[in-house]
């Protein structure tokens, strides 16, 4: 057990008590083994104290010296006077002793000690705070999360309002898997209601208890409108569980009071998945204004303007990107998959699916672009998954040798030219 107490050591009793509630990684056990939590035999040497006792006065001076002991950090002088009070008493002075007693181990870093006092006194006293405090602290100090749990609810029952108390019970809840994690944050939330670490908690805990987190933002956003916080998660996690209409509003909302690059990047998403193009191009431009040199933001434009079927917009803005950032594979590979839009668009347009040579003159351009994509290490696998499946789509040694001068004539592909 020593190495319990070199924690321990770092976190004395009070500094515990008001510490910062640190969110779980997403890494940690959620599922804890089953353990015991209590020992088998909740026996100690001083229970041959009983019957000491003469007469009530005998109990009150126990009381006495053992108090003063430990006012004066005197543990082991305060023992064994404790330990006559609670075997030699029924009443207040037991209770509190017993409270004492567990203080003591506590402070001499003895946990089994401590947690044995716990449980020898919650027997007699069950709704014992200090007890349950300590009995609650050293088991989930030791890991053992569910041990914990059932003093922190006691603790909780007795404290409804306590923030500490209430956030230790979620974490705990949360470690061992159990949904009842949400509601005890979520009550955290509404009791302190700018706590931004506490909202942060309750989202983590609802997306992977749960899958998802959307509701609880939700219902935030609901009941204020301006909690731009609220808003921005809700508004995220809708576009990412493809609500794309139900996303709109919220960002709208955060877009219109605190735009941040990632606000015009998911509501241009969610209007792109709704096929409104120009609203997605115009949200895209706004993020290139506060990100002038990023060359995905303007490969996201081309994106848009080629499933608008502007093909020689979206041509544009490719160019752009590799004006900013030469030789950039991702880009290369845009220009690739826009000659090959160029196909299914002119064959749309002709109401025909037939390959003519023209068609297959343009594939070959693309199979051009993937190539060059190759030289980016980056892009090299996926260019070069691209560039053979365009193989048998394009011209033949037989199509060249027929029609040798063969060319792109189509006004539909005016903007390869």
């Amino acid at each position: 057990m020593r190495y319990l107490w070199l924690l321990l050591l770092l976190l004395p009793l009070t500094a515990a008590m008001a510490q910062d509630m640190d969110l779980p990684d997403e890494d940690d056990e959620m599922e804890q083994e089953d353990v015991q939590c209590i020992a088998d035999s909740l026996t100690v040497p001083y229970e041959s104290y009983k019957g000491l006792a003469q007469s009530p006065i005998d109990v009150k001076k126990w009381y006495s010296f053992g108090s003063e002991h430990m006012k004066n950090k005197s543990y082991d002088a305060a023992l064994p006077y404790l330990w006559k009070v609670f075997f030699n008493d029924s009443t207040k002075y037991a209770n509190r002793a017993i409270g004492k007693i567990a203080e003591a181990y506590f402070k001499k870093q003895k946990a089994d000690s401590s947690l044995l006092a716990c449980y020898i006194g919650l027997k007699v006293f069950p709704e014992q705070q200090k007890l349950h405090y300590y009995a609650g602290f050293l088991q989930d100090r030791l890991g053992r999360y569910k041990c914990a749990i059932p003093h922190y609810e006691n603790l909780v029952k007795h404290n409804p309002k306590n923030k500490n108390y209430l956030e230790k019970l979620a974490l705990l809840y949360f470690r061992a898997g159990d949904e009842r994690a949400i509601e005890v944050q979520t009550k955290v939330t509404e009791l302190f209601p700018d706590d931004v670490k506490a909202s942060e908690a309750l989202g983590t805990y609802t997306q992977s208890l749960l899958g998802s987190a959307i509701e609880v933002w939700k219902e935030a956003f609901e009941k204020d409108p301006n909690n731009i916080r609220a808003a921005r998660n809700y508004g995220k996690e809708a576009v990412e569980e493809g609500l794309n209409e139900e996303a709109i509003k919220p960002l709208t909302v955060v877009i219109n009071k605190e735009a941040k690059p990632e606000d015009f990047k998911y509501r241009a998403m969610a209007y792109a998945n709704l096929k409104q193009y120009s609203k997605a191009i115009n949200d895209l431009k706004a993020w290139l204004k506060l990100e002038p040199d990023n060359a995905d933001i303007m490969l996201s434009i081309a994106d848009n303007y080629m499933a608008a079927e502007q093909l020689k917009s979206a041509k544009t803005w490719i160019n752009k990107a590799l004006k900013k950032k030469p030789g950039y594979g991702k880009a290369y590979i845009a220009m690739g998959e826009l000659y090959e839009t160029a196909v299914s668009v002119c064959q749309k347009k002709r109401g025909s699916n037939e390959y003519k040579m023209e068609d297959k003159i343009v594939f070959e351009k693309a199979r051009a672009w993937y190539k060059k994509a190759m030289n980016d290490l980056a892009s090299k696998a996926r260019a070069r998954t691209k560039y053979n499946n365009l193989k048998d789509f394009v011209r033949t040694s037989e199509d060249k040798f027929m029609e040798p001068n063969a060319k792109i004539k189509s006004s539909c592909y005016s903007f390869i030219k």
